[in-house]
C-alpha cells in the first residue's frame, strides 16, 4: 500500500486523542475536547509524526547518527532535575506539579544510566579496559563532590539542632555510652552513604552508576549479557513496589517492610541503574541500534507514562522513582534522538554543562531556602536557580579547560 505509514500513523495518533479525550484531559469547557478541536489536533500530530518518522528513516537509511542530539538531550534532561529538585509547582499548582514531578522529570535519570551504558559499549569496542578506566575517572569526581557538600550537611544539622536534639531525649542509652556510639557512627554512616545513598540527595547517582559498571564488567566476563539484562529488569520490578506499594497485597507489603525499613528506598544501583545501564550496554554492543516507527512508538510509550503517572496520582506510594513506562520510552527516545537530523550549529558545550547543571544545582536551591530568596514565585526561582547554576558551571568549566588536571 502505498500510503501505509500515513494511514498507520494517523490511526495511532487518532486513537490517542480520543484516550486523551476519555481521560478528560482534552475537555469541552476548554474547548480541546472539542470535535473540530480534536480533528485538527489529529491532523497536527499526524502530520508532525510522519514528517519526523520520515527524517528518521531517511537518516537510518544513510547511516547518519547524530550522536551530539544526545548531548542536547542530556542538557535538556539536566534542567528538568533541577526543576524536580525545586518542586516549584508544589503549592501554586497541582498540575503542573504533576506534570513535572511524575511525569516529565522521571525519565531523566533513567536515560543518563542508559547513555552511559551505551557510549561505554561503543568506546570498550576501541578499548577492553574502558569500563575500569571510566571508574578510575569518576570515582575521584565523586569523593571531591562529596566533600564540596559536607559543609552544606553541616549547616543544615545546625539549622535542625533542636529535632536533633528532641531526638536524642528520647534515647534511653546512657551519655557516657551515646557519645561514643556518635563519634564511632559517623564514620560509618558516611561510609555507608558514599556506597549508597551519596553524602547529598542527588549525588546517590555516582555510586549506583560505579557499582552497575562493576557488575556488568564482572558479568560479560563469564555470562552473556542478555541474561543480566533479564535478572536487572525483575531486579527493576522489585524496585517498583516503592511506586506501586498502594496497590499490594498486605502480606507483601509487611514482607517488603524488613528491607524498607532498613534500606529505606530502592533507589539504588542494584534496583534502579543497573537495568538502564545494562539496556544501554546492550543497545551500544549491537551493530545497529533501531526500531521501526521508533518515532510513533515514543509518543504511545509517552501516553503510557502521562497514564500511569495520573493513576498512581491517588494511590499510596513510598516514592515515585521507578516509572514501568519509563522502559520502553528511553528505549525508544534514545533511537528517535540520535537519528534525528540536527543543523544545531552551536559553539556551546551542552555535555559539560548539563554534568556541572546536576552536580552543582542542590547547594544554589539550598541557599535559595536558607534565605527564602523568591520563596512565593516558581518561575523566578527557577530562572534565579537556573542563571546562577549556569555562571558557577561556567566559572568551572573555564578553569578546568585552562588545566586539564584539575578533578572537579
Amino acid at each position: 500500500m502505498k500510503y501505509k505509514k500515513e494511514i498507520l500513523v494517523t490511526i495511532v495518533i487518532t486513537i490517542l486523542v480520543l484516550f486523551l479525550r476519555w481521560m478528560n484531559i482534552l475537555q469541552i469547557e476548554n474547548n480541546l475536547g472539542k470535535p473540530l478541536s480534536m480533528l485538527f489536533l489529529i491532523l497536527l500530530c499526524s502530520s508532525i509524526s510522519i514528517l519526523v518518522q520520515n527524517n528518521i528513516d531517511k537518516n537510518h537509511d544513510n547511516k547518519v547518527v547524530n550522536y551530539k542530539n544526545i548531548d542536547i538531550l542530556k542538557y535538556i534532561c539536566a534542567i528538568l532535575i533541577i526543576i524536580l529538585h525545586l518542586r516549584p509547582f508544589q503549592n501554586f499548582s497541582d498540575q503542573l506539579d504533576l506534570a513535572f514531578n511524575n511525569i516529565i522529570t522521571r525519565i531523566c535519570v533513567p536515560m543518563f544510566f542508559l547513555i552511559t551504558g551505551y557510549f561505554i559499549a561503543k568506546k570498550e569496542k576501541k578499548n577492553a579496559n574502558y569500563i575500569k578506566d571510566y571508574i578510575k575517572k569518576t570515582i575521584p569526581l565523586y569523593l571531591i563532590w562529596s566533600a564540596i557538600y559536607i559543609p552544606v550537611i553541616i549547616a543544615y544539622g545546625l539549622q535542625n539542632i533542636p529535632i536533633i536534639n528532641n531526638y536524642i531525649t528520647t534515647i534511653t542509652i546512657p551519655m557516657y555510652l551515646l557519645i561514643p556510639l556518635i563519634v564511632l557512627g559517623i564514620p560509618l554512616a558516611l561510609l555507608v552513604a558514599l556506597i549508597y545513598t551519596g553524602v547529598y540527595y542527588h549525588l546517590w547517582y555516582f555510586p549506583a552508576l560505579i557499582l552497575s559498571l562493576l557488575v556488568l564488567s564482572k558479568w560479560k566476563k563469564k555470562f552473556n549479557i542478555k541474561y543480566l539484562l533479564v535478572i536487572s529488569f525483575f531486579l527493576l520490578l522489585f524496585g517498583a513496589t516503592e511506586t506501586y506499594y498502594g496497590m499490594l497485597p498486605l502480606n507483601l507489603k509487611e514482607l517488603l517492610s524488613y528491607y524498607y525499613n532498613i534500606f529505606f528506598t530502592t533507589r539504588n544501583f542494584l534496583f534502579f541503574g543497573l537495568f538502564y545501564v545494562v539496556l544501554g550496554y546492550f543497545m551500544g554492543s549491537k551493530k545497529d541500534v533501531y526500531s521501526k516507527y521508533c518515532f510513533e512508538k515514543l509518543v504511545i510509550c509517552i501516553f503510557f507514562l502521562i497514564f500511569e503517572a495520573i493513576f498512581l496520582h491517588d494511590i499510596e506510594r513510598l516514592n515515585s522513582n521507578i516509572l514501568l513506562s519509563c522502559i520502553p520510552l528511553t528505549y525508544y527516545l534514545f533511537i528517535t534522538t540520535i537519528y534525528l537530523t540536527n543543523k544545531i550549529k552551536l559553539k556551546f558545550d551542552f555535555r559539560a554543562f548539563s554534568k556541572y547543571y546536576y552536580l552543582i544545582h542542590p547547594m544554589i536551591i539550598y541557599i535559595i531556602s536558607l534565605f527564602g530568596i523568591f520563596g512565593n514565585n516558581p518561575y523566578l526561582q527557577i530562572v534565579f536557580v537556573l542563571i546562577i547554576t549556569h555562571i558557577i558551571s561556567f566559572i568551572i568549566i573555564r578553569l578546568k579547560n585552562k588545566n586539564k588536571k584539575l578533578i572537579i
